[in-house]
């Protein structure tokens, strides 16, 4: 052997159940929808306008999938179109029984609690409203063909259709309580997300296009905003397209009230509550009003910003249209995934101390400490999430397989060197080794 040192290939990543430039085709295409609605789309309503935002994003995807990906047979859908079960009438007409069920326990928990009464959700419930009927239509034809190719056919709706004609002994409570819980994540998320996508069409529509390049400040609060526009659009269509067919269906739904109280704290009605009592880390300037008279640093600053943004919703990408929350979908490995494990929750928290700038309070030292304190007691409940996140996808030999691998080659593994305890460790929060038993 010469005496050149040959470097360690690294060891190749799970593959991802998406593709980026897929993806990246559908932003593609939202992006010419765009440009038409804002041209010719003045008579469209901002719910017509965000439903067909949705659409010209998730359909490119979903066909372009089809065609190179095959999803359809992927094992992971737990279909087999090479073979087929006799036609079962019975067990068709349970798992409807459990999907309308399904849908009826969604309404009620809408109904009974005061938060969907707001106006603030007429957009989502109109849209709810005119996609119900397809929905419950499509709904038989649907079932009919997938219970006829499904490996393992008594499924989540299955164990929801013999709960509600009472045969509960049957049950197998764990794929109920998954099935159930899978639900829930889109029950709460959907309102919030859809909600988002179409205040967003209202954003894009009525912007003053002409004005961006005024300044760097202008053009920094369009770019911002567009980011956030770009990824509300996957989050949804994540939440919306849990589709087995697709291979875009729930395979588990996070099981631990901690990782379930970390993530909803993040969001609306709940960090409105906490944000204001407990982690109200703001004061009387932000970065903008802090580097105003250096328009230099200003543009800089404001780069880093945009920067962070960017990688936020370059982590967004990867999904397709597989995003959720608190639950598994498939372990992504592409796009901002092969640097690190949680590139979105890392970026977002490191932007919160730019924009924020708690460090830098005019009313005292003491008071810049605690307004940090707050940002960091932030910063944790997020690394919760991520470990939380971590713990469930253990389940999946691809996640401990893909984490495992990025203890050291993520652009963070010399972190994880100096504080062995921030290391991937499988089925735990924290990488701690077990004491001995004495």
């Amino acid at each position: 052997m010469s005496g050149i040192n040959k470097k360690k290939s690294k060891p190749p990543l799970p593959k991802s159940p998406t593709s980026m430039p897929i993806n990246l085709a559908g932003v593609s295409v939202w992006i010419v929808c765009l440009v038409c609605v804002l041209r010719y789309g003045k008579n469209l309503i901002h719910l017509e306008v965000g439903i067909i935002f949705l659409v010209s994003m998730a359909l490119p995807i979903i066909i372009l999938e089809m065609i190179f990906l095959r999803t359809y047979k992927n094992p992971s859908t737990g279909l087999d179109f090479s073979a087929r079960h006799h036609w079962n009438i019975f067990r068709i007409l349970v798992k409807l029984t459990g999907f309308y069920a399904t849908l009826a326990l969604a309404a009620l928990l809408y109904w009974i609690f005061p938060e969907y009464h707001r106006n603030y959700y007429g957009a989502y419930f109109a849209f709810v409203k005119m996609l119900l009927g397809w929905l419950a239509c499509a709904a038989i034809p649907y079932f009919i063909v997938i219970d006829h190719y499904m490996v393992k056919p008594e499924d989540g709706y299955w164990q929801m259709g013999l709960l509600v004609f009472g045969q509960w002994g049957k049950i197998n409570r764990r794929k109920l309580s998954q099935h159930l819980l899978g639900w829930l994540v889109k029950i709460f998320y959907l309102p919030l997300m859809f909600t988002a996508t179409v205040e967003n069409a209202i954003f894009v529509r009525n912007y003053e296009y002409s004005t961006i390049f005024d300044s760097y400040g202008r053009f920094h609060h369009f770019l911002y905003n567009f980011f956030f526009v770009v990824d509300v659009l996957f989050v949804t269509c994540g939440y919306l397209l849990t589709i087995r067919l697709l291979d875009s269906h729930i395979r588990t739904a996070e099981p631990t009230f901690l990782g379930w109280f970390v993530a909803l704290e993040c969001y609306e009605p709940f960090w409105m509550f906490s944000s204001a009592r407990y982690f109200n880390y703001f004061h009387e300037i932000n970065w903008e009003q802090w580097l105003a008279g250096h328009p230099t640093l200003y543009m800089l600053w404001g780069i880093v910003i945009l920067f962070l943004i960017f990688v936020y919703v370059y982590a967004s990408v990867p999904f397709g249209i597989r995003f959720s929350n608190l639950t598994n979908r498939g372990i992504l490995t592409n796009g901002a995934y092969r640097f690190c494990k949680h590139p979105a929750y890392f970026a977002k928290n490191l932007s919160w101390w730019m924009i924020s700038i708690p460090f830098m309070c005019s009313r005292g030292g003491g008071e810049a400490i605690r307004l940090s304190l707050l940002l960091l007691g932030v910063n944790i409940i997020y690394f919760l999430r991520a470990r939380t996140e971590e713990r469930h996808l253990s389940q999946d030999p691809a996640y401990v397989e893909y984490a495992t691998i990025m203890n050291k080659r993520s652009v963070l593994a010399r972190v994880g060197k100096l504080f062995p305890v921030l290391q991937y460790r499988p089925n735990k929060l924290f990488n701690v080794k077990e004491q001995p038993a004495p």
